[in-house]
């Protein structure tokens, strides 16, 4: 069983960042998730080697978990044809062609940082991008909305 949830924790994890090599504008890792998935990783492994029978597949799931949060956060962006987000019900980054797009709209600018809020799939998303990515991000929005 094990080895079956390590293959499906895989496959999870090569189509996300299959899906970022894609990418041409990456959302902005913020330090507290960054934060985060540190504290998470530290739990999983402190509890793999002491709940666990502490066998390399333990350790591989143990990994391969923290690889996939990481996934998860580090995947959605802006593609030349649309976007890829995360819809919270899933780990799987999903494709949101440009045309899917119910409305989409830069929601405010700081030195550092551009947030964008976009409704598309039912669902409102927010992303965080860098501030060097700003005039990309307009050009997209403009090109294709």
């Amino acid at each position: 069983m094990k080895f079956f949830i390590l293959i499906l924790f895989l496959i999870n994890i090569f189509y996300n960042f299959s899906l970022k090599r894609k990418n041409i504008v990456f959302v902005k890792l913020e330090k507290k998730f960054l934060f985060i998935i540190g504290l998470f990783g530290l739990l999983v492994l402190f509890m793999t080697y002491r709940f666990s029978s502490r066998s390399t597949l333990d350790f591989l799931l143990a990994l391969s978990s923290i690889v996939l949060l990481f996934s998860i956060i580090s995947s959605p962006g802006i593609r030349a044809d649309g976007l890829n987000i995360f819809m919270w019900s899933t780990t799987i980054i999903k494709f949101a062609p440009f045309d899917k797009i119910e409305s989409i709209k830069i929601d405010s600018f700081y030195d550092d940082k551009v947030i964008l809020s976009l409704h598309t799939f039912s669902n409102l998303h927010k992303f965080t991008f860098d501030s060097k990515y700003k005039n990309e991000i307009e050009n997209l929005i403009e090109n294709f909305l």
